[in-house]
C-alpha cells in the first residue's frame, strides 16, 4: 500500500465543512488532493467524517488513438479533508468478487448513515474472462474502512456483499427513503472476447425501468427483500409522488419526456 502523499501546497484557511448522506458530486479540494480525479468518472463516493472515499471509476486514455478503451480505477482513494492529504489503496487487497466490483465503473450507490452500497457496475470479471455487469450489492462499513486503510490493513472484512441478477446494472441512480432503496434507470451489458481483434460487445438499455427494494439484516446477514420493477417510469412516479428521493427525481427528469413532466 501506498504512504500518504501530503499536498503542501495546497493552503486552505477554512477547513471544508463535513458532508452527510450520500455525496453525488466532489468538493474542488478532491480534485487538488487528487488530480488525477479530473479525468475519472464514473466512480462511487462515500464520506466518514472528515474522509472522503472513493470506489471504482474509469480513468481517461491520455492518447485515445492508441488506446481505445479508457483505464479502470483499481485503487481505494481515501481523502483526508481536513489533513488535506491523499492516499491509494490496491483493491486487490479485497480479493475475488469483492475486488471486482470495487474496481468497476458506473456502480448505483447511496450512503445511509455510516454505511455505503455498492450495486451492479461494469468491468472486467478475471473470474470470468469477461467484461459484464457485476450482478452484486455490497455494503461497505465506511467507519471500520477508514481505521483499517490508515493502519494499513485490508478493509474487507468491513465490506458485505451479496449476489442476486438483479442487481446487474450499471450508470443507474440509486437512493432510499425511510427504510425502501430506489433504483432508476442504467443498462445491463458484457463483452466476449475483450482482448482479441473483434471484441463482441452487447447490451441492453434498462432506462425505462424502476426498481424497489429493502435490506434486511447487517453484515453477513444481510438479505434482499421486497424487490419490485416498474416497467413505466410515468407510474412509478405518481405512486410515489412526493415520497421519491431528490436524486431519484432529478433522474426521472431526465429520462421522462417532457410530456411527461
Amino acid at each position: 500500500m501506498r504512504n500518504f502523499l501530503v499536498c503542501s501546497a495546497i493552503i486552505i484557511s477554512v477547513m471544508p465543512p463535513l458532508f452527510s448522506q450520500t455525496i453525488r458530486t466532489l468538493p474542488p479540494l478532491a480534485f487538488d488532493l487528487y488530480p488525477t480525479l479530473r479525468d475519472m468518472y464514473g466512480y462511487a463516493i462515500g464520506q466518514h467524517e472528515g474522509y472522503l472515499l472513493i470506489f471504482g471509476g474509469s480513468i481517461r486514455a491520455d492518447m485515445p488513438e492508441q488506446y481505445k478503451d479508457d483505464f479502470p480505477n483499481l485503487e481505494i482513494l481515501l481523502l483526508d479533508m481536513k489533513g488535506q492529504r491523499a492516499a491509494a489503496y490496491t483493491t486487490g487487497n479485497l480479493e475475488g468478487f469483492l475486488a471486482e466490483q470495487a474496481g468497476a465503473t458506473g456502480m448505483a450507490y447511496c450512503q445511509t448513515g455510516s454505511t455505503l452500497y455498492l450495486l451492479g457496475g461494469y468491468g472486467y470479471s478475471e473470474s470470468m474472462g469477461q467484461f459484464t455487469t457485476f450482478p452484486y450489492l455490497t455494503a461497505i462499513e465506511l467507519g471500520a474502512t477508514v481505521e483499517a486503510l490508515l493502519a494499513g490493513k485490508t478493509p474487507k472484512a468491513y465490506f458485505y456483499q451479496l449476489s442476486d441478477e438483479r442487481m446487474a446494472i450499471f450508470d443507474g441512480v440509486m437512493d432510499y427513503q425511510g427504510d425502501e432503496f430506489f433504483l432508476v434507470g442504467g443498462k445491463f451489458a458484457y463483452k466476449l472476447r475483450p482482448f482479441s481483434s473483434q471484441p463482441l460487445y452487447f447490451e441492453d438499455g434498462r432506462q425505462g425501468e424502476a426498481h424497489t427494494f429493502r435490506l434486511q439484516g447487517k453484515g453477513m446477514s444481510l438479505q434482499l427483500s421486497d424487490f419490485n420493477t416498474w416497467y413505466s417510469l410515468e407510474d412509478f412516479r405518481d405512486y410515489y409522488g412526493p415520497l421519491l428521493p431528490d436524486a431519484i427525481e432529478k433522474e426521472l427528469q431526465h429520462l421522462l419526456p417532457k410530456t411527461a413532466q
